[in-house]
């Protein structure tokens, strides 16, 4: 008999030092972790909106330099096939056939 009051003294103390999870603290925790998570995500949408702005700067940079070359490859190409380009090849034959004789 003494074993068992023992026992269940424990067992009440144990119960009224225990602290159980209401829905209200289960509410609360919840809340705080979305609330975490919502300001991480803030932050790592912000930095992969700037990455994604610095990206495509560079993208549009590299695209007109790249669109710049084609314009003048293509000038010069016209050019050199042109009557100037016929020009300067026959000015060169002629220095070429002065330097073999």
């Amino acid at each position: 008999m003494e074993q068992a009051l023992t026992l269940a003294e424990a067992m009440d103390g144990v119960i009224e030092k225990a602290q159980f999870v209401t829905i209200p603290i289960l509410d609360a925790r919840l809340a705080t972790v979305n609330a975490r998570i919502d300001a991480l995500e803030g932050k790592l949408g912000a930095r992969i909106d700037s990455l994604e702005a610095k990206l495509d700067a560079k993208f549009d940079a590299k695209f007109e330099r790249w669109t710049m070359r084609m314009i003048i490859a293509m000038v010069l190409s016209q050019t050199a096939t042109g009557p100037i380009g016929m020009h300067m090849f026959e000015s060169m034959k002629q220095v070429i056939a002065t330097l073999g004789h």
